[in-house]
Protein backbone atom coordinates (compact mmCIF):
# COMPACT_ATOMS: atom_id res chain seq x y z
CA UNK A 1 0.00 0.00 0.00
CA UNK A 2 1.21 3.79 -1.05
CA UNK A 3 1.00 6.15 2.17
CA UNK A 4 3.16 9.17 1.44
CA UNK A 5 5.07 10.34 4.51
CA UNK A 6 4.83 14.15 5.16
CA UNK A 7 8.52 14.44 4.18
CA UNK A 8 7.81 13.37 0.33
CA UNK A 9 7.31 16.97 -2.01
CA UNK A 10 4.59 16.92 -4.28
CA UNK A 11 6.24 20.12 -5.63
CA UNK A 12 9.62 18.58 -6.44
CA UNK A 13 8.89 19.08 -10.13
CA UNK A 14 6.87 22.02 -9.65
CA UNK A 15 3.63 23.55 -9.68
CA UNK A 16 1.16 21.24 -11.26
CA UNK A 17 -0.58 23.07 -14.64
CA UNK A 18 -4.12 22.61 -15.91
CA UNK A 19 -4.67 24.69 -19.30
CA UNK A 20 -8.61 23.78 -19.85
CA UNK A 21 -11.10 24.89 -22.42
CA UNK A 22 -8.99 23.62 -25.01
CA UNK A 23 -10.29 23.27 -28.55
CA UNK A 24 -8.13 22.41 -30.99
CA UNK A 25 -5.06 20.47 -31.51
CA UNK A 26 -2.56 23.54 -32.38
CA UNK A 27 -3.96 24.93 -28.98
CA UNK A 28 -2.86 21.35 -26.95
CA UNK A 29 0.09 21.14 -28.58
CA UNK A 30 0.95 24.80 -27.48
CA UNK A 31 -0.36 23.85 -23.92
CA UNK A 32 2.03 19.92 -24.01
CA UNK A 33 5.25 22.00 -25.53
CA UNK A 34 4.96 24.47 -23.24
CA UNK A 35 4.73 22.12 -20.11
CA UNK A 36 1.33 21.46 -19.01
CA UNK A 37 0.53 18.79 -16.59
CA UNK A 38 -2.99 18.29 -18.14
CA UNK A 39 -4.90 19.78 -21.01
CA UNK A 40 -8.43 19.99 -20.19
CA UNK A 41 -11.26 19.59 -22.73
CA UNK A 42 -14.81 20.59 -21.85
CA UNK A 43 -18.10 18.60 -22.65
CA UNK A 44 -20.48 20.58 -20.85
CA UNK A 45 -22.90 23.07 -22.26
CA UNK A 46 -20.26 26.16 -22.91
CA UNK A 47 -18.35 28.49 -25.29
CA UNK A 48 -15.79 25.98 -24.72
CA UNK A 49 -17.73 22.54 -25.76
CA UNK A 50 -15.66 20.08 -27.80
CA UNK A 51 -17.34 17.50 -29.89
CA UNK A 52 -15.86 14.04 -29.87
CA UNK A 53 -13.92 13.54 -32.95
CA UNK A 54 -12.06 17.17 -32.48
CA UNK A 55 -11.00 15.45 -28.65
CA UNK A 56 -10.05 12.26 -30.61
CA UNK A 57 -7.53 14.23 -32.65
CA UNK A 58 -6.41 16.08 -29.73
CA UNK A 59 -5.97 12.91 -28.18
CA UNK A 60 -3.78 11.35 -31.09
CA UNK A 61 -1.54 14.20 -31.30
CA UNK A 62 -0.49 14.65 -27.44
CA UNK A 63 0.12 10.98 -27.42
CA UNK A 64 1.29 10.22 -30.56
CA UNK A 65 4.21 9.55 -28.71
CA UNK A 66 3.26 7.53 -25.90
CA UNK A 67 0.61 4.43 -26.16
CA UNK A 68 -2.79 5.97 -26.78
CA UNK A 69 -3.55 2.51 -24.96
CA UNK A 70 -2.66 3.57 -21.67
CA UNK A 71 -5.61 6.26 -21.24
CA UNK A 72 -7.93 2.33 -22.40
CA UNK A 73 -6.49 0.16 -19.86
CA UNK A 74 -8.25 2.86 -17.31
CA UNK A 75 -11.61 2.58 -18.96
CA UNK A 76 -12.28 -0.81 -19.67
CA UNK A 77 -14.25 -1.98 -16.11
CA UNK A 78 -17.44 0.16 -14.65
CA UNK A 79 -15.97 1.68 -11.61
CA UNK A 80 -13.37 3.13 -10.17
CA UNK A 81 -11.02 0.61 -9.41
CA UNK A 82 -8.42 1.93 -11.86
CA UNK A 83 -5.40 0.87 -10.22
CA UNK A 84 -5.23 4.24 -8.02
CA UNK A 85 -7.13 3.59 -5.13
CA UNK A 86 -5.44 -0.22 -4.64
CA UNK A 87 -2.33 1.55 -3.70
CA UNK A 88 -3.86 2.87 -0.68
CA UNK A 89 -4.37 2.08 2.98
CA UNK A 90 -8.28 1.88 3.27
CA UNK A 91 -7.21 3.81 7.02
CA UNK A 92 -5.32 6.33 5.54
CA UNK A 93 -6.29 10.08 6.11
CA UNK A 94 -7.22 12.77 3.95
CA UNK A 95 -3.87 14.48 3.17
CA UNK A 96 -2.31 10.70 2.78
CA UNK A 97 -5.05 9.82 0.30
CA UNK A 98 -5.13 12.84 -1.84
CA UNK A 99 -1.57 13.20 -1.72
CA UNK A 100 -1.28 9.28 -2.72
CA UNK A 101 -3.55 9.86 -5.52
CA UNK A 102 -2.06 13.19 -6.82
CA UNK A 103 1.05 11.53 -6.87
CA UNK A 104 0.25 8.13 -8.92
CA UNK A 105 -1.31 9.83 -11.71
CA UNK A 106 0.95 11.52 -12.41
CA UNK A 107 4.20 11.00 -14.15
CA UNK A 108 3.45 9.38 -17.61
CA UNK A 109 5.66 11.15 -19.46
CA UNK A 110 2.90 13.45 -21.49
CA UNK A 111 0.03 15.95 -20.49
CA UNK A 112 -2.84 13.59 -18.92
CA UNK A 113 -6.45 14.38 -21.09
CA UNK A 114 -9.34 15.76 -18.76
CA UNK A 115 -12.90 16.23 -20.20
CA UNK A 116 -15.33 18.53 -17.99
CA UNK A 117 -18.65 17.47 -17.38
CA UNK A 118 -21.07 19.36 -15.24
CA UNK A 119 -24.46 17.55 -14.22
CA UNK A 120 -24.31 15.38 -16.95
CA UNK A 121 -25.86 11.15 -17.22
CA UNK A 122 -23.44 9.26 -15.80
CA UNK A 123 -23.66 7.41 -18.82
CA UNK A 124 -22.49 10.10 -21.30
CA UNK A 125 -19.71 10.68 -18.98
CA UNK A 126 -18.55 7.28 -19.51
CA UNK A 127 -18.93 6.32 -23.12
CA UNK A 128 -16.90 9.74 -24.03
CA UNK A 129 -14.09 8.80 -21.69
CA UNK A 130 -13.75 5.63 -23.81
CA UNK A 131 -14.34 7.23 -26.79
CA UNK A 132 -11.60 10.00 -26.79
CA UNK A 133 -10.11 8.31 -24.62
CA UNK A 134 -9.84 10.34 -21.01
CA UNK A 135 -7.21 10.05 -18.44
CA UNK A 136 -9.26 11.96 -16.04
CA UNK A 137 -12.80 13.17 -15.41
CA UNK A 138 -13.87 16.69 -14.02
CA UNK A 139 -17.10 16.76 -12.41
CA UNK A 140 -17.67 20.58 -12.58
CA UNK A 141 -21.68 21.14 -11.32
CA UNK A 142 -23.37 19.84 -8.46
CA UNK A 143 -23.17 16.28 -8.71
CA UNK A 144 -22.37 13.80 -5.40
CA UNK A 145 -18.79 13.08 -4.78
CA UNK A 146 -20.44 9.37 -4.71
CA UNK A 147 -20.79 9.55 -8.55
CA UNK A 148 -17.09 9.57 -8.94
CA UNK A 149 -17.05 5.92 -7.44
CA UNK A 150 -18.68 4.87 -10.91
CA UNK A 151 -16.47 6.17 -13.45
CA UNK A 152 -13.74 4.25 -14.20
CA UNK A 153 -11.01 7.03 -14.30
CA UNK A 154 -10.49 9.10 -11.62
CA UNK A 155 -11.88 11.70 -11.25
CA UNK A 156 -11.26 15.74 -10.10
CA UNK A 157 -14.12 17.11 -8.04
CA UNK A 158 -14.95 20.84 -8.13
CA UNK A 159 -15.72 22.71 -5.30
CA UNK A 160 -17.46 26.50 -5.67
CA UNK A 161 -16.46 28.81 -3.72
CA UNK A 162 -18.33 32.10 -2.87
CA UNK A 163 -19.34 33.98 0.33
CA UNK A 164 -21.23 31.79 1.73
CA UNK A 165 -18.67 28.70 1.18
CA UNK A 166 -17.36 27.61 4.66
CA UNK A 167 -14.19 25.29 4.12
CA UNK A 168 -14.38 24.01 7.73
CA UNK A 169 -18.01 22.84 7.27
CA UNK A 170 -16.88 21.09 3.83
CA UNK A 171 -14.08 19.90 5.52
CA UNK A 172 -15.96 18.13 8.53
CA UNK A 173 -19.33 17.20 6.69
CA UNK A 174 -19.34 17.54 3.39
CA UNK A 175 -17.79 15.63 0.36
CA UNK A 176 -14.73 17.81 0.46
CA UNK A 177 -11.96 15.79 2.02
CA UNK A 178 -14.34 12.07 1.14
CA UNK A 179 -11.35 9.50 0.24
CA UNK A 180 -12.40 6.64 -1.87
CA UNK A 181 -14.33 8.72 -4.39
CA UNK A 182 -12.59 11.48 -6.17
CA UNK A 183 -8.87 11.37 -6.82
CA UNK A 184 -8.34 15.07 -6.82
CA UNK A 185 -9.56 18.38 -5.34
CA UNK A 186 -10.20 21.52 -7.27
CA UNK A 187 -11.55 24.92 -5.93
CA UNK A 188 -12.75 27.53 -8.23
CA UNK A 189 -15.06 30.47 -8.12
CA UNK A 190 -19.04 30.34 -7.89
CA UNK A 191 -20.24 33.01 -10.24
CA UNK A 192 -23.95 33.96 -9.40
CA UNK A 193 -26.32 34.20 -12.01
CA UNK A 194 -25.36 31.80 -14.39
CA UNK A 195 -25.38 27.98 -14.72
CA UNK A 196 -22.38 27.49 -16.33
CA UNK A 197 -19.88 27.80 -14.15
CA UNK A 198 -15.96 28.02 -14.86
CA UNK A 199 -14.29 29.76 -17.19
CA UNK A 200 -15.93 33.53 -16.35
CA UNK A 201 -12.05 34.90 -15.06
CA UNK A 202 -13.25 35.74 -11.77
CA UNK A 203 -11.07 34.75 -8.87
CA UNK A 204 -12.16 33.69 -5.26
CA UNK A 205 -10.26 34.90 -1.49
CA UNK A 206 -7.11 32.60 -1.74
CA UNK A 207 -6.70 32.31 1.64
CA UNK A 208 -10.13 30.01 1.87
CA UNK A 209 -7.39 28.09 -0.34
CA UNK A 210 -4.42 28.45 2.33
CA UNK A 211 -6.48 27.14 5.16
CA UNK A 212 -6.69 24.13 2.80
CA UNK A 213 -3.15 23.93 1.61
CA UNK A 214 -2.14 24.21 5.64
CA UNK A 215 -4.38 20.84 6.38
CA UNK A 216 -1.67 19.02 4.06
CA UNK A 217 -4.09 18.40 1.67
CA UNK A 218 -2.93 19.13 -1.99
CA UNK A 219 -5.46 20.48 -4.50
CA UNK A 220 -5.83 22.24 -7.48
CA UNK A 221 -7.57 25.65 -7.76
CA UNK A 222 -8.86 28.15 -10.51
CA UNK A 223 -10.84 31.33 -11.12
CA UNK A 224 -9.54 34.47 -12.60
CA UNK A 225 -6.08 33.17 -12.98
CA UNK A 226 -3.69 34.86 -15.24
CA UNK A 227 -0.12 34.75 -16.39
CA UNK A 228 0.61 38.14 -14.46
CA UNK A 229 -1.53 37.47 -11.03
CA UNK A 230 -0.08 33.08 -11.04
CA UNK A 231 2.76 33.75 -8.84
CA UNK A 232 0.95 35.68 -6.61
CA UNK A 233 -2.31 33.07 -6.04
CA UNK A 234 0.58 30.61 -5.93
CA UNK A 235 2.05 32.49 -2.59
CA UNK A 236 -1.11 32.50 -0.99
CA UNK A 237 -3.00 30.27 -1.72
CA UNK A 238 -0.21 27.27 -1.43
CA UNK A 239 -2.21 24.93 -3.98
CA UNK A 240 -0.60 21.57 -5.84
CA UNK A 241 -1.84 22.62 -9.01
CA UNK A 242 -3.13 25.76 -10.74
CA UNK A 243 -5.78 25.67 -13.59
CA UNK A 244 -6.58 28.21 -15.85
CA UNK A 245 -8.85 29.00 -19.29
CA UNK A 246 -9.88 32.83 -20.20
CA UNK A 247 -6.61 33.74 -18.56
CA UNK A 248 -4.67 31.92 -21.35
CA UNK A 249 -7.00 33.50 -24.21
CA UNK A 250 -6.95 36.27 -26.93
CA UNK A 251 -10.30 37.29 -28.17
CA UNK A 252 -11.96 34.08 -26.91
CA UNK A 253 -9.45 31.66 -28.55
CA UNK A 254 -5.85 30.11 -26.70
CA UNK A 255 -2.90 32.54 -27.01
CA UNK A 256 -0.09 30.09 -27.26
CA UNK A 257 2.35 33.31 -25.88
CA UNK A 258 0.06 33.21 -23.22
CA UNK A 259 0.29 29.56 -22.25
CA UNK A 260 3.72 29.62 -22.23
CA UNK A 261 4.00 32.65 -20.19
CA UNK A 262 1.59 30.90 -17.62
CA UNK A 263 3.21 27.76 -17.51
CA UNK A 264 6.60 29.32 -16.76
CA UNK A 265 5.17 31.74 -14.01
CA UNK A 266 3.89 28.53 -12.14
CA UNK A 267 6.47 25.92 -13.02
CA UNK A 268 8.80 28.72 -11.75
CA UNK A 269 7.02 29.11 -8.33
CA UNK A 270 8.29 25.90 -6.47
CA UNK A 271 7.28 25.65 -3.15
CA UNK A 272 9.44 24.99 -0.21
CA UNK A 273 6.33 22.70 1.42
Amino acid sequence: MTVLNEKQNLYDSGTVVKICGVRTVEAAVAAAEAGADIIGMIFAPSPRLIDTPTAQKIAQAVCKDHRVSDSNELVRSNTASHGVFARISREAAPKEFFASCCKQILGRGRPLLAGVFQNQPLEHIIDIARSVPLDLVQLHGMEPASMAEQIPVPVIKVFHVDESFSLENEANSGDLLRTFCHSMILLDTKVGGTTQQGGRGVSFDWGIARRLADMGVPFLMAGGLTPDNVAEALEVGRPWGVDVSSGVETEKMKDPEKIRAFVNQAKNDILDG
